[in-house]
């Protein structure tokens, strides 16, 4: 049986079909949702150029830890479309995958429900996708939605 269904939310395309895709598991199942986003720290600072001119702009942890828990916000609207009442939510920072699948075994979950590609194509593509690293490394069940 599917009691607990963690979600790793990151705003993009994919992650929304999985958070859908998810909250119609959890009403067939009468499971809970766990919602996570992973906020990853800035490796440098980055450098926009526009027109004639570069500004260099650095994120602060704080500013992410703010959009990740707006990103939260947006995806319980969804569960909340969807009338998923039993949701739990979190923000972690570091490495997702990691945090996925420590936040997968901490909590007892039965299934990952992930989108197949998050906002950091061009990375997974060199390093290997979050979702890869998570689906052969997760001790529960997981599904990859595209």
């Amino acid at each position: 049986m599917i009691k607990n269904i963690l979600v790793p939310v990151d705003g993009s395309v994919h992650s929304k079909k999985a958070l859908e895709f998810a909250c119609e598991l959890a009403k067939m199942f009468e499971s809970e949702l766990r919602l996570l986003h992973v906020v990853q720290p800035p490796v440098s600072t980055q450098t926009m150029v526009v027109g004639g001119s570069a500004v260099t702009t650095e994120v602060s942890r704080e500013d992410l830890e703010e959009i990740g828990h707006n990103m939260i916000e947006a995806a319980l609207q969804i569960t909340s479309n969807h009338d998923c009442t039993k949701v739990e939510t979190q923000v972690e920072a570091g490495p997702p995958a990691q945090h996925i699948l420590d936040a997968a075994k901490k909590h007892h979950v039965d299934l990952i429900v992930m989108g197949s590609r998050g906002l950091s194509d061009i990375a997974g593509l060199l390093l290997g996708s979050v979702s890869h690293k998570v689906t052969h490394l997760a001790e529960c069940s997981c599904v990859t939605i595209r």
